[in-house]
């Protein structure tokens, strides 16, 4: 945790940078600018698990920061958390896999375990477009794709079997999550 708040994130900007030198500081040209909503989010539930083990105040309100840098990756247009952003919060490419809505899933859902009123009512209705954004990467074979290219359709190549961990792990925060919600969060279409 303290890596990740004194180095990996940005302390102006809040966002997570992805890549280095061998001095800890984000490397020089276009990589040094890459971040990753996926891993906005990612991140964003690490540090409010951690935050909420340890009852720290300052780690969940870097979470919720984090939580805020990753939806800045959501394409309203297109409704899933896009694959990269730069620096600035501008958008690198529009291109969609699979594992960033698992985790925008297990972010919302933390965020919103640990608010109340209306800011839990946001973070369930991010919760509840992640879930429809994870759900269009799912077959009705039991499989998944893994790209989402921006005309909605999807690369017709192997998905990476890494996805299921992110699978498994948003539905498994989604079941611990909806347990201590209750009945603030309406069980989502897809679901039905």
């Amino acid at each position: 945790c303290d890596l990740a708040l004194t180095t990996f994130v940005d302390s102006e900007t809040g966002r997570l940078r992805e890549v280095f030198d061998e001095r800890w500081q984000p490397a020089s040209g276009d990589g040094g600018r890459l971040v990753e909503p996926g891993h906005q989010f990612e991140w964003a539930w690490l540090l409010a698990s951690y935050g909420e083990a340890r009852g720290d105040r300052a780690v969940s309100a870097a979470a919720r920061r984090l939580y805020v840098g990753g939806r800045e990756g959501i394409s309203e247009r297109h409704a899933v958390a896009v694959n990269a952003l730069n620096d600035d919060g501008s958008v690198r490419t529009t291109r969609a896999r699979l594992w960033p809505q698992a985790e925008w899933l297990k972010c919302a859902l933390i965020m919103a375990q640990e608010t109340t009123g209306g800011e839990r009512a946001a973070y369930l209705d991010d919760a509840s477009a992640a879930l429809r954004a994870l759900w269009l990467y799912l077959t009705p074979d039991g499989l998944w794709r893994d790209m989402r290219l921006e005309d909605g359709s999807f690369i017709e190549e192997p998905a990476p079997a890494s996805s299921l961990y992110h699978i498994v792990s948003g539905f498994s925060q989604l079941a611990k999550s909806s347990s201590l919600i209750g009945e603030d969060w309406a069980v989502p279409d897809v679901l039905r």
